[in-house]
């Protein structure tokens, strides 16, 4: 028996589908949406999208993510943007709106990518893992995108997407911009125990 749908909760069906099928990123934590902050204009923002899912009843959570700068930025600044992600065990309430979503699902490799870019800090007393906050598409820059959102070692150029064990991003700052980020790859820093040194010294110093 064919259940009757509202009008209302078909439009949003539709609405979020073609979303899905224009910019939506899976991977292996779930389904993510990205929109430029003050998008509404041209396109549905974040509150737009969640309006829709609250009337599929598909949980959601909304986050701050950037993506890279745009070629012709002026100020080459990463782009805030707010983005709605369904975790990969709440996809389930999307699939009877999206049937074809079900294989896509099922073949997601456990070994892909997740929505958080990991970074290493060096501090005077010790490291310190933080997380980048980007767009869940991050994998999938080109190369030139990673290298305008600073995804590459600032020393040598290698992109820190990669997984190699020893080279990962640890965050070197300049000490004449301490609060600029500033990624550089673990052989060009001695997987951060320099810095670390060299902080702790001007701990001492200042102590």
């Amino acid at each position: 028996m064919t259940v009757a749908v509202a009008p209302e909760v078909r439009a949003a069906q539709r609405r979020i589908v073609s979303t899905i099928n224009a910019s939506g990123s899976l991977n292996v934590d779930g389904l993510a949406m990205w929109r430029e902050v003050n998008c509404g204009e041209w396109k549905a923002t974040a509150a737009d999208l969640s309006a829709d899912l609250d009337l599929l009843q598909v949980p959601h959570t909304i986050v701050t993510a950037f993506r890279f700068p745009l070629a012709t930025s002026y100020s080459k600044a990463m782009r805030e943007g707010e983005e709605v992600r369904i975790m990969r065990e709440d996809l389930g309430h999307l699939v009877p709106w999206m049937p074809s979503l079900k294989q896509v699902i099922a073949d997601i490799r456990e070994d892909a990518p997740h929505w958080d870019f990991t970074i290493f800090q060096p501090q005077a007393d010790g490291m310190a893992i933080a997380i980048m906050r980007l767009s869940a598409e991050w994998p999938a820059w080109s190369m030139k995108q990673a290298r305008a959102a600073r995804l590459v070692c600032a020393e040598c150029d290698y992109d820190l997407r990669n997984k190699a064990e020893d080279r990962a991003p640890f965050d070197i700052r300049l000490p004449a911009q301490p609060g600029r980020r500033r990624l550089v790859c673990g052989k060009c820093c001695n997987d951060g125990i320099d810095e670390m040194e060299r902080l702790a010294g001007l701990a001492g110093t200042s102590s």
